[in-house]
């Protein structure tokens, strides 16, 4: 094999791949991309037998072969390169890569493509396109609520559920929940999966890499069987195996009735909680949100530390309080588009409703702690 291409190009690729470099593997193998040229391109996978990702580089292909190479090593070598030159590659019979940029030459071993995980080919047939502004602003809206506890797997993902054309994302690790749903995205696809959170954090950093904006129409590919989700984009294709299990009944989280409802501004709130926030115990600290009329009062108070402040609202009732986690509440605020926000209360212990004033199609619900 013998390829040229410039080092960008060559860095960019290996870049795009890493997210799906096993860190924790008995497999050696796994520490290893593959990079092989087809039909004149160049492609560059890499997969931890969980999600897989391929992307093709721009290059000039002198003569075919594959190679996978170790990763870390690789990226070292392509850092340490200078800006703006061009790379040869090469590969012997023996399975040693030569690199050549400018004066410099490495030498590196890989080992042979036989070696290395198929990754499965994205099935264009039985895909369906969608907006990948539209999609990317709902993941971003869902993702942050899911659980990073590994023992509740079900809730190591966002929960699609696609009826006639409209998708519904859900995320929850048990103490928060945030829901968004639109029309026409999925097209005629009816399905309900879980999707790994870690396949959507690479989407993200994928479309955010070549700046995809809320109102992009430019079309994302999405292929769903029974135990996989593929993306494609570009140049770059996803792959990953699907969270098995059945996702809780989360319309039973979601108030139906709202005995208090408090309309605030919302970078007025989110910048009072996070103020109030620095004077929270480290882990488990609370914030308390306090209703009088014409007022809502925010206090924290630690061994040390200790805030408070109002901020005037439109209330008038008795006075009531409430306790949240305060990242629970920025996380949700983060993410709200309007000027303003509703807070939709029945009791202190009851889950808080987080809506957006002026019409959107998202909520986050939120639990409160114990006073």
């Amino acid at each position: 094999m013998k390829i040229h291409c410039s080092k960008e190009d060559l860095a960019q690729g290996v870049q795009t791949i890493q997210s799906a470099l096993s860190a924790r593997t008995t497999l050696p193998i796994l520490l290893n991309f593959l990079l092989e040229t087809e039909n004149s391109k160049v492609k560059v996978v890499s997969t931890d037998l969980e999600m897989g990702v391929k992307h093709y580089i721009n290059a000039q292909v002198e003569s075919d072969g594959s190679i996978t190479i170790p990763a870390k090593r690789f990226s070292d070598i392509l850092h340490s390169l200078q800006d703006g030159q061009e790379v040869e590659l090469s590969v012997d019979a023996g399975g040693k890569v030569q690199l050549k940029s400018g004066r410099s030459r490495f030498g590196i071993i890989g080992a042979p493509k036989s070696e290395y995980p198929i990754l499965p080919e994205f099935n264009k047939q039985n895909a369906f396109e969608a907006p990948a502004g539209v999609l990317a602003d709902m993941v971003k809206k869902t993702i942050f609520a899911a659980s990073s506890d590994e023992t509740r797997h079900v809730l190591n993902g966002v929960f699609w559920a696609s009826n006639k054309g409209n998708l519904e994302m859900v995320a929850t690790d048990g103490r928060r929940l945030s829901i968004v749903a639109r029309k026409g995205v999925a097209k005629d696809r009816d399905f309900q999966v879980i999707v790994p959170t870690k396949i959507l954090g690479e989407l993200l950093r994928l479309l955010t890499h070549y700046e995809v904006k809320p109102e992009s129409q430019e079309p994302l590919l999405i292929g769903v069987t029974e135990n996989q989700i593929a993306f494609q984009y570009k140049e770059t294709t996803l792959l990953s195996r699907l969270v098995g299990g059945t996702f809780p009944h989360y319309q039973q989280v979601i108030p139906a009735k709202k005995d208090i409802i408090v309309t605030v501004g919302t970078k007025e709130l989110l910048a009072v909680t996070k103020r109030a926030s620095l004077c929270a115990v480290d882990r488990g600290g609370s914030v308390k949100y306090t209703l009088r009329d014409g007022e809502l009062q925010v206090t924290a108070a630690s061994q040390n530390q200790e805030f408070s402040e109002e901020l005037p609202i439109d209330y008038k009732g008795d006075e009531f309080q409430v306790a949240f986690n305060p990242q629970f509440v920025m996380d949700a605020l983060k993410h709200v588009d309007t000027d303003k926000v509703t807070l939709g209360m029945t009791t202190p212990v009851n889950p808080t409703l987080v809506e957006p004033v002026g019409g959107g199609d998202y909520r986050f619900v939120v639990m409160p702690m114990r006073l």
